[in-house]
């Protein structure tokens, strides 16, 4: 008799146990943007247009150095069709392609541009145009929400189909800070 009320209390006793950690594995908002948020201090934004392509991973940067806090990278669509890349961070841990200026625009007040990675050994100039054929991005630095630093965004298409340098501007432009 005195083991089975010692089955039973064990028993009670992990069940209680593993009800407390389900709500602790639970406590993401299921947003990786407001997860990361959470976790960094400069202001993480969230696209809501982007191209129609859905979010296949969202995950920190491995490339930064220890004590740096880690970047931001999304990545929408698949490489073998059409891809986006959404990098964020302050500083940010590695450099991107580089290109001729192609485009620029205005995105909640601070300067955009786009870039082509066009054909340095073509003796024309390069447009708005080459994004869409040789790939390309959009650089530009975001303001800060309260009590956060303001952040870099790179939002970059190489893939098999490329956005164009319209679209990159429209995504940019579709960035919210996270509250």
């Amino acid at each position: 008799m005195r083991i089975a009320h010692v089955i039973a209390a064990t028993t009670v006793a992990t069940l209680g146990v593993l009800g407390l950690a389900a709500p602790a594995q639970a406590m993401g908002s299921g947003n990786p943007y407001q997860d990361l948020q959470d976790g960094v201090t400069y202001t993480v934004y969230e696209p809501s247009y982007t191209a129609g392509l859905a979010l296949q991973h969202f995950g920190g940067n491995s490339m930064c150095p220890k004590g740096t806090e880690q970047n931001a990278l999304g990545v929408y669509g698949k490489a073998s069709a059409r891809q986006f890349t959404l990098w964020e961070g302050n500083p940010m841990c590695q450099d991107i392609g580089v290109g001729a200026t192609v485009m620029t625009g205005t995105v909640d007040g601070a300067k955009a541009t786009v870039h082509a990675y066009c054909d340095p050994a073509s003796t024309k100039a390069c447009t708005k145009a080459d994004v869409l054929k040789y790939g390309g991005n959009l650089q530009v630095t975001l303001p800060a929400a309260a009590g956060r630093r303001t952040t870099t965004v790179w939002i970059e298409t190489f893939s098999a189909k490329k956005l164009s340098a319209q679209q990159l501007m429209q995504i940019a432009r579709s960035l919210k800070a996270i509250q």
